[in-house]
């Protein structure tokens, strides 16, 4: 299994200011990219590509923040309701220590009624956006065991459940 997962460095850059150097991890990137085509998703705020060999997904407007993994990989079609149960779980997991973000609009950050996220850093536990029960565009939930992903499509939501790995990507240079 190979997962590339930046986004501690895009929360450490985020509370920095600084913005960090991702060029090193362009090359998996695109590799796992290539290889995770098969089905492909798409609403306003993320592009996601899933087939049973990998996982990729990138944000529209800020392609930096993205997610690849190679391994088995699948997902389920949420209703509405299970959807809206796993949002409220989200949130009361978040309160205590799992990582959340989740986004409500395409504008991503523009307002605090864009987004919510909750994480910890250097043993502080930071809060940004407004926790809302509505039901987001995008929602990524990180707990020690499991990465999940829900995205919201056309009237349904669709949802992945990933046991968290290793990640296999550090000093690795393209």
């Amino acid at each position: 299994m190979i997962e590339i997962d930046p986004q501690r460095l895009l929360l450490e850059g985020m509370e920095s200011g600084t913005f960090p150097d991702l060029e090193p991890w362009s090359l998996a990137r695109e590799y796992v990219r290539e290889r995770a085509q098969g089905t492909a998703y798409e609403n306003a705020v993320v592009r996601l590509w899933h087939s049973p060999g990998g996982l990729f997904y990138e944000f529209k407007e800020f392609p930096a923040a993205f997610y690849a993994r190679l391994g088995p990989v699948s997902g389920e079609y949420l209703s509405e309701s299970e959807a809206k149960e796993l949002v409220w779980e989200a949130l009361a997991m978040a309160k205590e220590h799992a990582d959340l973000n989740m986004f409500y609009t395409p504008y991503l950050m523009q307002s605090d009624q864009d987004f919510y996220m909750a994480y910890t850093l250097d043993q502080e536990r930071v809060e940004r956006g407004e926790a809302r029960y509505a039901l987001p565009l995008f929602m990524r939930l990180q707990n020690e065991g499991s990465l999940t992903v829900l995205m919201r499509l056309e009237g349904e939501y669709l949802r992945f459940k990933l046991p968290k790995g290793q990640p296999v990507l550090r000093g690795l240079r393209a």
